[in-house]
């Protein structure tokens, strides 16, 4: 590996937060516990789509125990070009408060309507059922398709989608029609010797995090309020509360607890404004802890799509056009990741001719939320099952039509942008000769076949700012404080950082998650930025006190800066090495009237322009299918991956072991169903089929590192692109195994069997 010639980087290292984890003194969002902390509850509604005519609170407030209710009238009401405390309203902060809470109309079943803080759980529960909400149901709409049609039901009844032509005359449940377009396809078809289109469909997945939401919050007489929330991003909350709350942001500390699991399920205002607004009524601290039902129902999945992909390829196998029509269920709100899944997606091959229309569309469900490499998992399905079926088409195997095809640097993405250093050729090349592709299939068992199947995944980062702050103590060890939440193991990557950039050992760096109070602004730990971005940060923060440190070392010696060199705790002048000083005799001094020393850095990027450090992933899946029951076990599932310099193998290996373990699950066994009334029918974890050790084999990892130019020590992101191949590469599997192309998610034993069936 390119990162072995490093002391620290690129050496497996246990996570600095482990021993706390496993022994339970880590703090999570359940175990705050403030003095006098009232329980929250919150009302939901029964109904997928009801105007509320009125909520009378009256015998839930005299009930005794129960210390606040609050409803809509308790946050601010948003208008859209309005100003508020945060600035003039937009749509999305409109939509963001009627999402944290309905107002005048509920918009899905586990709609929150109304909270309540009482002095017990059992009180509270008992005081939701004492508010009396008069509904008028409406007609509702579940299938992102219908909602399109001119009489659907209207989610929002002045929801004006934005188009390549301009707004509509009248509003509909379409809040976006997005274009991605270059040369003319209709040319590219009329080039092309065979030609694939095929229909897709895949439902709605959760994010399968282990922890409940549970968050609390106090604000103190003086109005100063403060959170503690599980939450990917600490000043968004921040922003959020006081948008939604009319509170200053001066006024707002939020602390971050511990994630148990947020994959982008855990980056939006949800719990933690219900429990400020109830301790402002009540004077109380309060925490809300929802639970599994309440997860799964109101907090938002990933987004199911409805595809049609159209590819043609000449006799030789090269592509000469991909059309695509994609419309995204965004759920009650719009916000589906349109750009997010398609820019990179359809990046995965070169073609002159292409056009991709996507649609952003309400229904009446859970507003969908970013879920790792949003919306990719569920594109990459369709795109990469219509490939596996051209390149079969023209007599060309899986790995050989796609390296004739697969994008080469330089080439562009659908939306014109360059895409400099992608590996994708490399991963090809790498997996033709690896034993999972060149070792021939095991027979299978009496009623089974076995097969083959692989996909290509890939991911960019979004961009963004992130801050540290490094201080000196005087023992030599430094303290690094980090402005984005830890939801990867990002404190063990960045103290490996700072070890490195100041020639430490590990367990002379400290490192902790600030607060919103006590580092400068930071984006949220999602879109694969963190470890990217923020060693950047921590590099320059490192730079900056080793600075500050040579330049006392220049005073010490007489001599000029740039002459100071440093290695190992130690300082010396440049061919005079008598002249010497200890990190640990600058350290000390710094806190005995010398002055103490500091580092900090803050670093944004914009990738607007450019793709910087696009990171590729190819994954290979055996798999058995039993022709009598349709049920896929995998045999053998292989992931390869360029990580451009893994700074810890250990924890790159765990993210793709990870991400390709939540594709698996939405390939095979997970997904939302709903009744004919709009509400869940499988809330649980015994029905919401998550794989277990069981359904999931040992995953075997190969690491490619091909260093990013991008970046100063040739990091690429990680924890996007595994998630983004199973779900195709377990269906051209399935396909080599029995002879069947499948196009549904979740492709479970009714399905596969259902397939079989209808070819036979």
């Amino acid at each position: 590996m390119a990162s072995s010639t490093y002391r620290i980087l690129g050496h497996d290292t246990p996570k600095v937060d482990g021993v706390a984890k496993v022994t339970g003194q880590a703090v999570f969002g359940a175990d705050v516990k403030l003095p006098g902390m009232l329980v929250g509850k919150v009302l939901r509604s029964p109904y997928a789509h009801a105007i509320i005519r009125y909520i009378d609170v009256t015998e839930a407030t005299a009930l005794p125990g129960v210390k606040a209710v609050v409803a809509s009238d308790d946050f601010v009401e948003l208008i859209e070009g309005r100003p508020t405390a945060m600035g003039t309203a937009s749509a999305n902060n409109v939509y963001l408060s009627s999402e944290v809470m309905a107002r005048g109309k509920t918009l899905f079943v586990g709609h929150a309507v109304a909270a309540v803080a009482a002095t017990s759980e059992a009180i509270a529960n008992d005081a939701l059922a004492l508010i009396n909400v008069r509904y008028e149901p409406l007609p509702h709409v579940l299938d992102a398709r219908e909602a399109m049609q001119p009489n659907a039901p209207m989610v929002h009844p002045l929801l004006f989608a934005k188009t390549p032509d301009g707004r509509p005359k009248t509003p509909g449940n379409l809040a976006e029609h997005l274009v991605y377009e270059r040369g003319d396809v209709n040319e590219g078809f009329g080039e092309a010797h065979s030609i694939i289109e095929r229909h897709f469909k895949t439902g709605s997945v959760h994010h399968g995090y282990i922890e409940p939401d549970s968050e609390a919050a106090w604000v103190d007489a003086d109005g100063t309020v403060t959170v503690w929330a599980n939450t990917q991003s600490i000043y968004s909350q921040r922003q959020n509360i006081g948008l939604l709350l009319g509170i200053l942001q001066s006024k707002i500390k939020v602390i971050p607890t511990e994630v148990g699991g947020g994959f982008g399920g855990k980056e939006s205002v949800r719990t933690s404004a219900l429990c400020v607004a109830l301790s402002r009524k009540s004077g109380l601290p309060v925490g809300i802890s929802l639970t599994r039902d309440e997860v799964l129902r109101a907090t938002g999945p990933g987004n199911a799509i409805d595809a049609t992909i159209k590819i043609g390829a000449k006799q030789d196998g090269t592509i000469t056009a991909i059309q695509a029509n994609v419309v995204f269920d965004a759920g009650a709100f719009p916000g589906a990741p349109l750009r997010s899944a398609l820019r990179r997606v359809f990046s995965l091959y070169r073609t002159p001719n292409m056009r991709i229309d996507a649609y952003d569309v309400v229904t009446n469900k859970p507003h969908v939320a970013a879920y790792r490499a949003p919306g990719a998992t569920p594109t990459a399905f369709a795109l990469e099952s219509v490939i596996d079926e051209l390149g079969e088409s023209v007599g060309l195997g899986p790995l050989d039509f796609r390296l004739k095809n697969a994008s080469r640097p330089g080439d562009l993405m659908p939306d014109s942008v360059e895409l400099p250093s992608v590996s994708l050729v490399d991963l090809i090349e790498k997996a033709k000769a690896h034993p999972c592709w060149t070792t021939p299939l095991s027979e299978g068992r009496a009623n089974t076949r076995t097969g083959r199947g692989m996909a290509l995944g890939l991911w960019t980062m979004p961009g963004g700012t992130e801050s540290c702050h490094l201080s000196l103590n005087g023992d030599g060890s430094v303290n690094l404080t980090l402005g984005s939440v830890d939801i990867s193991a990002t404190r063990t990557s960045m103290a490996m950082v700072a070890a490195e950039s100041l020639g430490l050992e590990m367990e002379d760096v400290h490192v902790v998650v600030g607060d919103t109070s006590t580092v400068a602004y930071s984006d949220g730990s999602s879109g694969d930025k963190v470890t990217y971005v923020m060693s950047k940060a921590v590099t320059q923060a490192c730079s900056d006190l080793l600075g500050k440190l040579k330049m006392r070392a220049a005073e010490d010696f007489g001599v000029k800066f740039r002459d100071v060199l440093y290695d190992r705790k130690r300082f010396w002048a440049d061919g005079v090495p008598e002249l010497e000083v200890s990190l640990g005799a600058l350290a000390l001094r710094s806190v005995r009237g010398e002055g103490a020393l500091t580092g900090s850095a803050s670093v944004s990027e914009s990738f607007s322009s450019v793709a910087i450090a696009p990171n590729a992933a190819l994954h290979v899946a055996d798999v058995e299918v039993d022709s009598e029951t349709g049920k896929v076990d995998i045999l053998r599932y292989t992931t390869f991956q360029d990580a451009g310099m893994a700074v810890n193998p250990i924890q790159v290996e765990g993210q793709m072991q990870g991400g390709a373990t939540q594709g698996i699950g939405w390939a095979l066994s997970e997904g939302y169903e709903y009744d004919e009334a709009g509400s869940m029918e499988n809330a649980t974890l015994l029905d919401y089929r998550l794989p277990t050790a069981v359904d999931v084999p040992l995953i075997a990892t190969e690491i490619l590192e091909i260093p990013s130019a991008d970046h100063p020590l040739g990091i690429r992101a990680v924890g996007q692109v595994p998630i983004v191949p199973p779900a195709a590469a377990l269906a051209n599997a399935i396909h080599d195994a029995v002879g069947v192309r499948m196009s549904e998610l979740p492709m479970n034993p009714q399905r596969v069997f259902g397939e079989i069936q209808a070819n036979q």
